[in-house]
């Protein structure tokens, strides 16, 4: 008996709460649909450009949950009010000028679309007949629905017009300072010249962009120079390159005729035969011609300067560059040796103390600069293998280029360079972090120890005076301190072993709290890699971490 007392209490139960659902029904959240960017905005347009999408975002903040779709349709007296509210007379752009979507939908769990708007530039250019009346027109279009349970639709947040913002079609073409070229009398070498312009649209047609030669240009009219001949030069088709948007014309300039007592000068401009298309150049791009000798001389080189190399590889390799004025027509033998007796005179005459290497430490390969170039890279090798790594001393080289040699032409400047080089880690490394326990801010830069940026404290200092080189471990003042010894890695050919002296802090032996421990850090004296590779114990945290990075050149 008493069990059925129970049940029927239960059920009775039951009942109540469903009673007391549907007199409290769960609220039905309301979806909240809009624009992204309601209300008026601008959209520009390129008057040559066939067509032109406009993206638009369409959003909602609640009712995810359901799926809803709007739809979407041009509304003229959306226009209308906005004409009259503030004052403006914008036309509206019927739907035979653009295309959009005549609905869009929310899926369920998304709370926003997308969609363009698809806008036929150059057929409302067509039809308005200038930009400025092209500018006067607007796409107004509204988001409705036939939905009026659990959507909220907020008129403001429902409609957009899209002015119509047309810009003329530019070629624009860069400011340039002059490029001068250099010819010897009467020679058949040819130089090439071109003008180049970047495009606003992408619907031209290349025949209609020409070069012209500009015979009005103040330059050309003045006394210093004089307008080079239309003998003296070619105009080439001009090239449209898609990828870029750009089109460009280029020629060549000759000097049969010309006289080595003028200046003579090409000032080029583009033009369009195309009226709907602006050149925009504000100068003429110049080419300025001298007659003159072939002139020879070395890139970098100087009678009281010297151009720094540090290095700390066993053999760098690198290049001397010498360079001419003008194309030459035969190959020009570029041969250069290597003189230690200039050395004591240089460090007289400058007040230096620059050191011999070991005899046999300079190779260098000589060659020609080809006909029809007006460069050359002559290479050069030196043996840094029996020098000792940061050992402070600077080496001189001096490169003497023998213009005996020179088949034709004349040196221009000195005849000689000064490379100094010392054998030394610093620099600008790539780094790949192999290890790393916890995120860091490893900076690329390898410093002389003495940079390093906790020098000034007294328990710092100590361990910089030993070691050679610096790194930030975690920006610049968190550092690891090592230095290249003399002993051989195990396992690695050419490499020496690394000693490490700090690690973000001083480390245990130095009167520290940071521990290195595992370490297999080492130098590759032939590549220059610098690898660290050791586990760090950080007191800050009680643990330790596994920490690999590579320093290389390459």
């Amino acid at each position: 008996m008493k069990s059925k007392i129970y049940y029927l209490l239960f059920a009775i139960s039951l009942l109540s709460a469903c009673n007391s659902d549907l007199m409290n029904p769960i609220p039905l959240i309301e979806i909240n649909p809009g624009f992204k960017s309601p209300g008026y905005q601008q959209v520009e347009l390129v008057s040559l450009n066939n067509s032109e999408n406009y993206s638009i975002n369409y959003k909602r903040v609640y009712g995810i949950s359901r799926e809803l779709t709007m739809s979407l349709a041009e509304d003229p007296t959306v226009l209308n009010d906005y004409n009259t509210t503030n004052g403006t007379d914008y036309k509206l752009l019927t739907s035979d000028y653009y295309s959009a979507p005549s609905s869009v939908t929310f899926d369920v769990k998304s709370n926003s679309v997308d969609f363009d708007v698809e806008i036929e530039s150059n057929k409302i250019f067509d039809m308005a007949g200038s930009i400025e009346e092209a500018s006067k027109y607007v796409i107004p279009l509204k988001a409705t629905t036939n939905e009026t349970k659990g959507v909220d639709v907020v008129e403001e947040d429902n409609y957009i017009l899209l002015h119509v913002n047309m810009l003329s079609s530019t070629v624009t073409v860069a400011d340039q300072t002059p490029v001068s070229l250099a010819f010897t009398k009467d020679s058949e070498i040819k130089e090439t010249y071109s003008i180049e312009g970047v495009l606003n649209f992408n619907n031209i047609d290349p025949t209609t962009i020409s070069l012209i030669v500009d015979e009005t240009d103040p330059l050309a009219a003045s006394d210093d120079y004089t307008l080079l001949p239309a003998e003296n030069y070619t105009v080439n088709a001009t090239q449209y390159n898609a990828d870029e948007n750009t089109v460009s014309i280029d020629g060549e300039i000759n000097a049969l005729g010309l006289s080595e007592t003028q200046t003579y000068i090409l000032p080029c401009r583009l033009q369009s035969s195309n009226p709907d298309c602006i050149i925009q150049q504000n100068e003429a791009i110049y080419y300025v011609i001298n007659i003159s000798d072939l002139k020879i001389s070395i890139t970098d080189a100087s009678e009281t300067e010297v151009f720094r190399i540090a290095s700390g590889i066993n053999t760098y390799n690198g290049s001397l560059n010498v360079t001419t004025n003008t194309i030459v027509s035969s190959d020009l033998s570029v041969n250069f040796s290597y003189d230690p007796t200039l050395i004591a005179a240089f460090n007289s005459a400058n007040s230096k103390s620059y050191q011999t290497l070991p005899e046999g430490a300079i190779s260098i390969t000589n060659s020609k600069m080809a006909s029809g170039t007006k460069s050359a890279d002559i290479p050069y090798s030196i043996d840094l293998s029996g020098v000792a790594i940061d050992n402070n001393v600077q080496y001189l080289i001096p490169f003497v280029l023998n213009d005996a040699d020179f088949e034709m032409g004349n040196m221009e400047g000195t005849n000689t360079i000064y490379i100094a080089i010392t054998k030394s880690l610093e620099g600008v490394y790539n780094v790949n972090i192999i290890d790393q326990g916890r995120g860091r801010n490893v900076v690329n830069e390898i410093m002389p120890a003495s940079k390093c940026q906790r020098a000034g404290d007294p328990a710092w200092d100590a361990v910089i005076a030993n070691a050679q080189y610096v790194f930030g471990a975690d920006g610049g003042y968190y550092s690891v301190l090592f230095s290249v010894t003399e002993e051989d890695m195990p396992g690695k050919e050419n490499c020496k072993k690394i000693e490490i002296y700090t690690f973000l802090e001083l480390l245990d032996f130095n009167g520290g709290t940071n521990a290195v421990s595992d370490n297999n850090s080492y130098f590759n004296t032939v590549t220059g890699e610098i690898y660290i590779d050791c586990n760090v114990y950080e007191s800050w945290f009680n643990q330790t971490y596994k920490e690999t990075y590579s320093f290389s050149l390459n």
